[in-house]
């Protein structure tokens, strides 16, 4: 459901003036109400045949009668001329003050006559009207119809709703003291104090604008407003009225005082797209003021807009929307707001040059991030609920890494565009909690030449040589090999697979761990088979990949396709020494009443596991500590990292360019290719680690300094030889005396040339 909205609260035409300037004979003070806001049991729907609310109703039309009848009488009396007539004697069949009591009785029962036909008439037209209208008590609204998101620091990420507009949503106690105080003063003084409908001010409005021919005077009440921007659509007319009324009467019945100001004041239009005091200031005074800072001039001057915010814009009519400024602060005068001397010095501040018409806070930041975060939604409350909206979601997003990570990407993408790669992503999470820091889709989200809208994160590609970890934790844990195990680089026959590398040439016999530093395919391939390839998918999937794995060797060095998503979840686990974290996005929604309907703190969330040890985690973070080193990939600080490229021997047809990296800080992880406007694209030269010396590079050297941490050896670890070794394992056959490399990293490395990962 849209945000509907009622009496030219929209940007496409002024606003009428009834909703503007002092409500009539209210009382010129107001008392505010109770310092939080707590919503009274909801009343009985208005469906039900002459309920409590429409009973209010019906008393109200026919108070509202008496009162227009007297205020026809006085308003119109003046303009009545009577001729002089001569003056005839008075007689006693004259004298109206000696009627027998036999008339005395037949007018006063002509007079309870006449009243009853008027209340009954009343509450017939009132159950007519009342048929079939919103039940505020069985619905959720009046509430926000948007979904709004914030990052991890309470700013606004998004908001999500089917009309476009703007709300900084605020709690009544966040908009300051100043905002809702000189609002009351122009809209409506008395709102503390009078019912829903205020009968006298209604009435004396229809008076003026019937008289006027034109609707020239406003006399509806917050809580009357509040109902014609959620539930009804603009009309005036009788019928309008009443229903207006009725649905007046059960907001009171149901919310607060307090919570309908609240929603009034997060609802209202003030021009220029915004809806709300929050997106208003920001709006009229930039983006970094919030309401509750607002001076009470500035105040004044955006309670006097709402009465017609396009009739009053203050970028072509600055001179009307000062005069509404002045007469707001002449209405707070009024009310005991503010003082005299107050007034004459608040009315001098040139809020002319004060004003910014700022917009830059309206755009949407980290889209996937939101695209994801909205999907969650929907898979927890369903889509119809999440689309009806109302929802305040609270997420781990950290904002100054989102901007460094949509910067790295973009930067990468442009530095690698020689290689043919035109896009890139990258996801970044706290390994300890889960958090889920920074989300970068795509390059650029409004380019359709890239499909830019498509979230790469979430696309199965194949993870190249980045897989291989899977592999080799698998084989140590299960005592298949050790960090000093011989393998083979050489030409190999797998039952028929013949895996090659890049470069088309061999190491020979080297360690396992100059294999996986060095990236070499027939070694993986051939620990793969040491172990089983479905018990490396087992591992695999222990870790947190979702995706199919197919149970052949290709699998090894990433021929089955998984998303960035889940591949971080895996490489999450060495991050945090072998303990599973789910990735985490939401850590609370709120809905449109203000109740908690989901809360978790990062790190508390639910499916966390143990799949490895420290020590196995550990074996591989030493011996991908070396990788920054061994392919010079110009990080700053000290990361575990491994690349991974997809595709075959020809050069220039690599579909997939990844690069994961660690510490106990961060995981990070980030993708380079080639797409189209439906997600598709063409092959790119560019290798994971050019993936590594770019996106990564300027992401990993722009973090914060005081991730720098290190990870200390487990203690249950055994060196022998220079190499460690999980206990029990430090005996089994050794490739050293091969020269295979020990713990320093050792077997060489390949010149720049020769990057085949």
């Amino acid at each position: 459901m849209g945000i509907s909205s009622g009496d030219g609260l929209t940007p496409g035409g002024a606003r009428r003036s009834q909703h503007g300037g002092a409500v009539g004979d209210a009382d010129p003070t107001h008392t505010w109400g109770p310092a939080h806001i707590e919503d009274v049991p909801p009343g009985r729907g208005l469906t039900e045949t002459m309920g409590p609310a429409a009973g209010k109703t019906a008393a109200a039309l026919a108070g509202g009668a008496v009162a227009l009848a007297s205020a026809i009488g006085t308003a119109v009396r003046p303009r009545i001329r009577v001729r002089p007539r001569r003056r005839r004697r008075a007689s006693a069949a004259h004298d109206r003050s000696h009627l027998p009591a036999n008339q005395v009785a037949l007018a006063v029962a002509a007079i309870i006559l006449v009243v009853g036909i008027v209340g009954s008439i009343a509450t017939s037209y009132a159950r007519s009207v009342l048929h079939g209208l919103p039940d505020p008590a069985a619905e959720s609204a009046p509430l926000l119809r948007s979904v709004v998101i914030y990052d991890d620091r309470g700013q606004v990420l998004a908001e999500r709703n089917s009309e476009g507009a703007y709300h900084v949503v605020l709690g009544l106690g966040q908009m300051g003291k100043v905002a809702p105080m000189a609002t009351l003063a122009a809209e409506d003084r008395g709102f503390y104090s009078h019912p829903a409908v205020n009968v006298l001010a209604t009435a004396r409005a229809l008076v003026v604008d019937v008289l006027a021919g034109q609707p020239v005077e406003g006399g509806s009440t917050i809580t009357q407003q509040l109902v014609k921007i959620e539930f009804l659509q603009p009309r005036r007319t009788l019928s309008r009225k009443l229903q207006e009324a009725a649905l007046a009467y059960q907001l009171e019945n149901k919310y607060s005082k307090d919570r309908i100001l609240e929603l009034y004041l997060n609802r209202v239009y003030y021009g220029h797209g915004a809806y709300g005091i929050g997106a208003a200031t920001k709006t009229y005074f930039g983006a970094d003021k919030d309401a509750k800072d607002l001076s009470v001039a500035q105040a004044a001057f955006l309670a006097g807009l709402i009465s017609a915010p396009n009739t009053n814009d203050p970028q072509t009519h600055y001179d009307r929307a000062r005069s509404r400024e002045l007469y707001v602060l002449g209405q707070m005068r009024q009310a005991n707001d503010i003082s005299l001397q107050q007034m004459q010095a608040v009315s001098q501040e040139d809020i002319q040059k004060e004003l910014k018409f700022d917009t830059s806070f309206r755009r949407e930041r980290a889209h996937h991030f939101v695209d994801y975060v909205m999907s969650r939604l929907e898979a927890t409350f369903g889509a119809a609920a999440t689309q009806q909206g109302g929802y305040q979601v609270h997420t781990t997003l950290d904002p100054a890494l989102q901007r460094l990570a949509e910067k790295s990407v973009a930067d990468g993408v442009g530095a690698m565009s020689y290689y043919g790669v035109n896009n890139g992503d990258l996801l970044a999470a706290n390994p300890k909690t889960g958090a889920i820091l920074a989300w970068v889709g795509s390059a650029d989200y409004n380019n359709a030449g890239i499909g830019g809208q498509f979230d790469v994160v979430l696309s199965p590609r194949q993870p190249g040589s980045s897989f291989k970890v899977y592999d080799y934790v698998a084989a140590l844990r299960d005592h298949r090999i050790t960090l000093s195990t011989c393998l083979q680089d050489e030409p190999t026959d797998f039952n028929g697979y013949r895996p090659v590398d890049f470069d088309n040439s061999y190491m020979g016999t080297i360690s396992a761990r100059t294999a996986l530093v060095q990236s070499r395919n027939i070694p993986a391939v051939q620990v793969a088979s040491m172990e089983g390839i479905d018990r490396v998918i087992a591992y695999a999937r222990s870790l947190g990949i979702r995706s199919p794995l197919q149970p052949y060797l290709s699998t090894a060095i990433g021929g089955s396709e998984v998303t960035l998503f889940e591949h971080l979840q895996g490489y999450q686990v060495f991050a945090d020494q072998g303990h599973h974290m789910p990735l985490l996005a939401i850590t609370g929604v709120t809905d449109a009443s203000g109740n908690a309907v989901y809360t978790t703190t990062p790190g508390r969330q639910d499916g966390q596991s143990d799949p490895l040890s420290a020590a196995e985690a550990y074996l591989i973070t030493n011996v991908l500590k070396d990788y920054q080193t061994v392919w010079h990939l110009g990080w700053q600080r000290q990361m575990a990292g491994k690349s991974g490229t997809s595709g075959g021997t020809q050069f220039g047809v690599h579909p997939d360019a990844w690069m994961m990296a660690y510490n106990p800080d961060i995981v990070v992880g980030a993708w380079a290719g080639n797409t189209g406007p439906n997600g598709a694209g063409r092959p790119v030269s560019a290798f994971g680690v050019n993936t590594g010396e770019t996106v990564l590079a300027e992401f990993i050297n722009g973090m914060p300094a005081q991730w720098d941490g290190w990870y200390t050896p487990p203690a249950d670890l055994v060196t022998r030889g220079g190499e460690l070794y999980l206990a029990g394992t430090e005996n089994m056959a050794s490739c050293q005396s091969h020269g295979g490399g020990g713990h320093a990293g050792g077997g060489g490395e390949h010149g720049r040339g020769n990057k085949n990962h």
